[in-house]
């Protein structure tokens, strides 16, 4: 008996509302049934995670499937939160794709050192952004096989 496919997941992590409009605009754009939700910081992203502070109403929450995480933001940046979802027993396994405007190399062997899962350089258009989505839905939700949320 098969489990009924449930919606893929993503969560952004980002401090740009308009990164964040376009990316999840393209992405919905990309797949109609995707959920999208995003989160502005380290601490949120880790209230979201254990449904605490704002998200202590689980029902809000749903566990991602992918992170989309920005390296430039401030306090802790991408580098530091990736470096503590790979230390965290719980959510250490989720994938982690970093979404950053940076496209310098050390920046790009940083993030793979780190255990990011993929490095992919934002579109600033509205269509180079949704080929992003495309391509990655793609990838991500029909090619890759992902563990299933908790």
């Amino acid at each position: 008996m098969h489990s009924p496919k449930k919606n893929p997941v993503i969560l952004m992590v980002d401090d740009d509302d308009e990164d964040i409009y376009l990316t999840r605009r393209a992405f919905r754009e990309s797949r109609e049934d995707l959920i999208f939700r995003s989160v502005q910081n380290s601490a949120d992203l880790f209230d979201y995670l254990n449904c605490r502070g704002e998200f202590a109403d689980k029902s809000e929450v749903v566990m991602p499937d992918v992170i989309l995480l920005d390296i430039n933001i401030p306090k802790e940046n991408g580098f530091e939160i990736l470096t503590k979802l790979r230390e965290d027993e719980t959510y250490g396994h989720l994938p982690v794709c970093m979404l950053t405007t940076s496209a310098a190399e050390h920046d790009i062997s940083k993030a793979y050192k780190l255990g990011a899962s993929s490095f992919i350089c934002k579109s600033v258009s509205a269509k180079g952004m949704k080929e992003v989505a495309n391509h990655f839905c793609e990838y991500w939700f029909n090619f890759a096989k992902l563990p299933t949320a908790s």
